[in-house]
């Protein structure tokens, strides 16, 4: 990273100081293992390259996810445990190979859904919300439907990601809504959960800022090639 790189991302990287200090003080506060909070700072990192568009944010997640996997079984949040490892670590990963296939400088090369495409896509998620909703409370999970529901969010999420679909900087920006509240809704049993909710505000800005990116970018794309025919 050069210095041009620090200067154009001073203030997110402000904020990065800014949470990895909350996330400190309110694990110590709550008590928070160390080891729970880990991932949290490895995702301080790839929060901020993701905002950036920049395509080692997925092999560096990718490895990240392994440790999600352990914290949220702790919790009994089991398909998004389920998810961490079994689809999210996978998957990034193959993002990364993907991306670096057809590369547009530190990103790639992005296309967008069909109506037909987007209108399957939305029936599918919504079957297997309701499924999903009423499996996990027969496996004793907690906050079942938005546990359901931020796991299949960031399922769809990684698939349209590797698959290079510009739309899942908006899903992505859905699920951290939806992570939020579900973070607020553990916290009167596990305060310690303080620690993830500061996280996903954060988060949740680089996710935003990833939005607003991918969309100029993609209009840059569609110039370029349409000037190329």
């Amino acid at each position: 990273m050069n210095k041009q790189f620090f200067k154009d991302n001073a203030p997110l990287l402000v904020g990065m100081a800014v949470t990895a200090a909350g996330v400190t003080s309110a694990g110590i506060v709550f008590h928070q293992s160390f080891f729970r909070i880990l991932p949290l700072y490895v995702s301080l990192v790839v929060g901020l390259l993701q905002s950036r568009m920049i395509r080692y944010a997925s092999l560096i997640g990718g490895v990240n996810s392994v440790l999600y996997a352990l914290v949220y079984a702790h919790y009994h949040l089991y398909a998004s445990a389920a998810y961490a490892l079994l689809v999210s670590c996978p998957i990034q990963i193959v993002t990364f190979i993907r991306w670096s296939r057809k590369p547009w400088g530190q990103s790639t090369v992005f296309r967008a859904l069909t109506v037909k495409q987007r209108i399957v896509t939305g029936a599918v998620f919504a079957g297997l919300l309701v499924g999903l909703g009423l499996a996990l409370p027969l496996l004793g999970g907690e906050h079942t439907f938005l546990d359901s529901a931020v796991t299949l969010l960031g399922i769809l999420t990684s698939l349209l990601t590797m698959l290079s679909y510009k739309e899942y900087a908006l899903l992505m920006v859905a699920g951290g809504v939806l992570s939020s509240v579900l973070y607020v809704s553990m916290i009167p049993n596990h305060p310690e959960q303080t620690t993830y909710l500061i996280f996903n505000l954060y988060s949740l800005t680089c996710c935003t800022l990833a939005f607003f990116r991918i969309r100029k970018l993609y209009a840059e794309q569609r110039k370029t090639q349409a000037q190329m025919k």
